[in-house]
């Protein structure tokens, strides 16, 4: 069993923990959030550039296989990944992709992560990060709600701002995020979640709370 007490809290100041919004910044003026913050606009960035370059799609929908990483990324590292993400799709549509709707995108990047890590919290509250079933059923849960809710909104923006139809928006950004979180995100989550867990190599409040076990 890994204790919480050998997951390094980054968030202690004064002998106090910070929540919330303070959470959030507090990634910017700690070194391990500030690294996982680079590290997961990089990975970002270079999944999602070249399919951007690229322009690939399939039935009208961009084929975008970087929206397998922030449920998995934001389970992980929390709000390291929400600010890592929402500058990664930044940095991705300056590479080409850029117009109005890219500040949106940004939200939506940022919202994306952060509220699956307080999700999968919430959902696993009592619980060891077991890697098995039960715990890959829900991120599956965590993968579905939040994508819903997140491309709800950016299609929501799209049409109160643009007047892009709601519906076909909703429809293509749903569809091939939900497809890439639920295949190769599911993937990556049941090779990342053991080891990051059992080597502390997983970052925010939320975990620093927990006692958690990750089987071999």
């Amino acid at each position: 069993m890994v204790q919480s007490s050998r997951i390094s809290c980054p968030f202690i100041v004064h002998g106090e923990k910070r929540t919330g919004m303070h959470e959030l910044l507090s990634a910017w003026t700690d070194r391990k959030g500030l690294a996982l913050i680079g590290a997961t606009a990089l990975l970002y960035v270079l999944v999602l550039v070249p399919f951007n370059q690229l322009a690939l799609t399939f039935a009208g929908i961009s084929i975008r296989p970087a929206a397998a990483l922030p449920v998995v990324l934001g389970i992980l590292f929390g709000p390291a990944a929400a600010w890592g993400c929402g500058i990664g799709n930044v940095a991705g549509d300056l590479s080409g992709s850029w117009s109005p709707m890219s500040v949106f995108g940004f939200l939506v990047n940022f919202l994306l992560p952060y509220l699956s890590y307080l999700f999968w919290h919430r959902l696993v509250k009592g619980r060891v990060a077991r890697v098995n079933f039960r715990t890959v059923g829900s991120y599956l849960l965590v993968a579905f709600v939040v994508t819903l809710a997140c491309m709800g909104l950016l299609a929501a923006c799209g049409t109160i701002f643009f007047g892009r139809p709601f519906w076909s928006k909703f429809i293509s950004y749903f569809g091939n995020n939900i497809f890439w979180a639920v295949t190769a995100g599911t993937v990556l989550f049941w090779l990342s979640i053991g080891p990051a867990v059992r080597k502390g190599l997983v970052y925010g409040k939320e975990w620093t709370e927990k006692s958690t076990t990750a089987v071999p």
